[in-house]
């Protein structure tokens, strides 16, 4: 398949201040590995760096909007947030306003 033909996917990951920077890029190549792997085309990774905060989701949002984009993946669910009722809002956020699939990668 061509690589244009490909779907575009995102990444999406909440940085934690005691992560370092050989987890982070881990945890970064496990979400392009998944894209390759399930035939998707890796466009980039945002990083939510302030916890409580969602600016950095919206701008997710705003981009899977302007693409027409539709596919998200992320280390684990904890990183939309770890509240599970947060995390049902912010799933149903990029279904109903982006029409997107999240996919999951275990972190081992």
């Amino acid at each position: 398949m061509i690589d244009q033909e490909r779907p575009l996917i995102y990444g999406y990951m909440r940085i934690q201040r005691s992560q370092t920077d050989d987890e982070l890029l881990a945890l970064e190549r496990g979400l392009q590995l998944f894209a390759v792997s399930e035939g998707y085309r890796y466009a980039t990774t945002f990083q939510e760096f302030v916890p409580g905060c969602t600016r950095v989701f919206g701008a997710l949002v705003a981009e899977l909007t302007r693409v027409g984009g539709h596919h998200v993946v992320v280390p684990s669910m904890d990183h939309l947030a770890l509240h599970p009722l947060l995390q049902i809002h912010l799933l149903m956020k990029l279904e109903l306003d982006a029409d997107a699939e999240v996919f999951e990668v275990i972190e081992s």
